[in-house]
């Protein structure tokens, strides 16, 4: 019953953002209800009942896409299918990372970002202007500060003083690594172009205030926490 009530929860959020459309959020939200939903204790018929449905529904997904959408995925698969139209923020983004080296080009000397053949560089492809520009070191580094941020939230969750504040720690935990995870992936070419910011990264002032307020009510649980 609980299950069902999450499932009506969800979807009311879910639907709006898809009526934008929006498919990255949809994906990072669905990802972490399913986290949770595993958190909390489901058991493996109904994780193998909900697998079915997700796989039924993603399958048929593709036929309620936008076009663009279309063109983001078949692009994944084959970037030079469309190179100048949909395909090239991939190629762009690609080259961006390859080009840094080990150590970059230094600090306002990336080609790709600063002669704009890199779009959206200060947003959705942020990851491939540090790479660029700081090589990888600057990736690892970022990897590295993130990995932190990602240990200290589940230190935080693990000493939640109620299954409420240990789910929403983890359910905080779990949006930011997704949004990570599909943010990197689609800047290296191993996801689809999904219009997922960077946290803490990316330009924007919405994502900022959401992202600070999230790791405030994760600041707030660890205030409350157990203490050893």
């Amino acid at each position: 019953m609980r299950i069902i009530s999450s499932v009506v929860l969800i979807f009311i959020p879910i639907f709006l953002i898809m009526k934008q459309p929006d498919l990255g959020s949809t994906i990072i939200i669905i990802a972490s209800w399913l986290t949770l939903l595993l958190a909390s204790g489901l058991n493996k018929k109904n994780l193998a009942l909900l697998l079915i449905f997700g796989i039924l529904a993603t399958s048929s997904s593709w036929f309620f896409l936008k076009d663009y959408q279309k063109d983001r995925i078949i692009n994944f698969v084959n970037p030079q299918n469309d190179p100048m139209g949909s395909g090239y923020n991939v190629i762009q983004a690609t080259i961006a990372v390859g080009s840094g080296g080990m150590f970059g080009n230094g600090l306002g000397h990336g080609s790709q970002s600063q002669l704009n053949f890199l779009p959206e560089k200060h947003t959705d492809f942020i990851f491939s202007v540090i790479t660029e520009e700081l090589g990888l070191i600057g990736s690892i580094a970022i990897f590295v500060l993130f990995g932190i941020i990602f240990w200290r939230i589940k230190e935080t969750a693990r000493l939640a003083r109620d299954n409420f504040g240990y789910l929403l720690t983890l359910g905080i935990l779990s949006i930011l690594f997704f949004q990570f995870l599909i943010n990197v992936g689609m800047n290296i070419g191993v996801m689809p172009v999904a219009g997922v910011p960077l946290a803490f990264l990316s330009y924007g002032g919405s994502s900022m205030v959401v992202m600070l307020g999230a790791i405030g009510l994760v600041e707030s649980v660890y205030l409350r926490r157990i203490r050893i």
